[in-house]
């Protein structure tokens, strides 16, 4: 009957040591599923907000642009000869400033950091990975120090412990 309880016992003690490791095993892999879960709502939603702003933008473009090409030769129809050549040329100039100003401000445009977004996923993982490395870095620090021996349990207390 002895052997069985010390038998438990060393079953206890052998998982023991296994606890935390499995605990923060599981944990990371609960976490690794979240995030993934995470990157999959992310891409998709940048996929279809791409696809959504391409295709209007797209359509904004053909619309402009025969707007635009139906003006020119509006224009050209419309006006005296002498005056067609320096209207088209000062209409040219104004698109090609218009198209550089379209650019410029293109590439002054910051990227959504909305909830969701690609962007904010990225720095929530790099938060994440960091917060992970300092528990390592913790964990490390304190199992290289020495640890004192736990506190007795009350029922490991003497008599002479407890009535003081």
């Amino acid at each position: 009957m002895t052997e069985t309880g010390n038998d438990t016992q060393g079953e206890q003690a052998e998982e023991t040591p296994s606890g935390p490791a499995r605990e923060l095993t599981l944990h990371l892999l609960r976490m690794l599923e979240t995030r993934a879960d995470a990157a999959s709502i992310a891409l998709q939603s940048e996929i279809q907000s791409f696809s959504s702003r391409l295709q209007l933008r797209v359509l904004a473009g053909a619309a402009i642009f025969f707007a635009i090409w139906a003006g020119i030769v509006l224009l050209a129809i419309v006006l005296p000869p002498q005056l067609r050549v320096p209207v088209l040329a000062a209409l040219v100039g104004l698109f090609v400033a218009g198209g550089v100003i379209a650019l410029l401000v293109a590439k002054r445009k910051v990227d959504s950091r909305e909830v969701g977004s690609l962007t904010w996923f990225l720095e929530s993982l790099k938060l994440d990975l960091e917060v992970f490395s300092r528990a390592l870095e913790k964990r490390r620090t304190t199992a290289s120090q020495p640890q004192s021996p736990p506190a007795p349990t009350p029922e490991e207390r003497s008599a002479d412990e407890l009535a003081a």
